[in-house]
């Protein structure tokens, strides 16, 4: 099919006027449906392995482009996340995998590995109506290099120096990203309501909500104070490393000042959003750190509700996180969620905006 220049020029001017993430992938995908007449696009991000589990790919958005649809899927289900290690990974996601800087090709279908920090982030699946050739191979990889350069900047203006986590000023985008979302979503009622009803209502919801923690290093003037700063720092180095490795990829991670973190979870129920902080805190206490030993965390946690405030939702959690640190620290204190409350934030000790 012949190549589009001038919808080719178009499209690089947007992606690099964008400074959002996911706007930035939706825009590549839009853009190459233009340029290749696409039926669908389908993204698969990458979940981090642990010590216990391989790096598995899943897809996180589809764009059915004959009408426009966007899908995402946040939730992270062992029985849809694929190990490319296995026999049965698709042939060709594996082929695009096994060499990084090509795009692969079979037939009606076009893949290339999109990459952060010189790893693989995210396979693009492309679906066309004809016959691929070489020169769209090449423009696909033109292009997907443009999106990793403009990530690039924008993971520098978005993350921490020191820990690579996402920044304070990039947390209010975030936030209102996720109220945008959720207003999509049915209220969860705060009224006094009969048991049996409130059990269903939960149950329907069971992935309907999205959490905020916040956390706190116990005692590190302390470490800092007895081992030195640049102790401390690794401190929260390996602080951050859990995080990326405790948390699911559609979670956001921010540090939020000194040594204090903030998690924004995706929708899930409460159980399962407050078992991931709970195994997160455990997993730093049975961390030994080196030369300060070990080291415990203090977290607040709440959800979050429709049409919130970013100030509202940190002084929740932040009277959350007051309450571990008065019982004792090492602790998760869930903030219970109330008509009072959600019109009447806490000030506590993190600065607000």
């Amino acid at each position: 099919m012949p190549l589009k220049p001038f919808i080719m020029l178009d499209a690089m001017a947007d992606l690099t006027s964008l400074d959002d993430r996911d706007a930035l992938l939706i825009s590549l995908g839009i853009s190459l449906q233009e340029i290749f007449d696409l039926e669908r696009v389908d993204f698969y991000h990458c979940r981090p392995g642990t010590e216990h589990s391989q790096a598995g790919w899943q897809i996180k958005k589809t764009l059915s482009l004959s009408n426009g649809e966007i899908q995402q899927a946040w939730q992270w289900r062992a029985q849809n996340t694929l190990n490319s290690d296995s026999d049965d990974f698709d042939p060709l996601l594996k082929s695009a995998l096994s060499d990084l800087n090509t795009a692969e090709s079979i037939h009606f279908r076009l893949v290339r590995t999109l990459k952060m920090n010189d790893q693989p982030h995210v396979l693009i699946d492309c679906q066309g109506k004809h016959l691929f050739k070489q020169t769209d191979l090449r423009a696909l990889q033109g292009m997907t290099r443009i999106y990793e350069n403009h990530l690039s900047l924008l993971k520098y203006s978005e993350t921490d120096t020191l820990t690579g986590l996402l920044n304070r000023k990039t947390l209010e985008r975030q936030f209102q990203k996720i109220m945008g979302l959720q207003e999509k979503m049915p209220a969860i009622s705060i009224g006094d309501t009969p048991a049996e009803e409130d059990s269903n209502r939960r149950s329907q919801q069971e992935d309907d909500s999205y959490f905020l923690a916040v956390m706190d290093i116990d005692h590190f003037k302390r470490i800092n104070d007895q081992f030195g700063h640049i102790y401390g720092d690794e401190v929260l180095l390996l602080i951050a490393q859990l995080m990326q490795a405790s948390f699911r990829s559609g979670d956001y991670l921010f540090r939020f000042g000194g040594e204090e973190f903030v998690i924004l979870m995706g929708p899930q129920g409460e159980s399962n959003a407050f078992f991931a902080v709970e195994r997160f805190r455990e997993k730093v206490e049975q961390t030994t750190f080196p030369q300060v030993g070990q080291v415990t965390i203090s977290i607040g946690f709440t959800r979050l509700l429709h049409s919130e405030v970013l100030s509202t939702v940190l002084g929740r959690a932040d009277e959350a996180l007051y309450q571990s640190k008065s019982n004792g620290r090492n602790k998760v204190t869930i903030a219970p969620v109330d008509a009072l409350n959600l019109h009447h934030p806490v000030n506590g000790s993190i600065e607000l905006f």
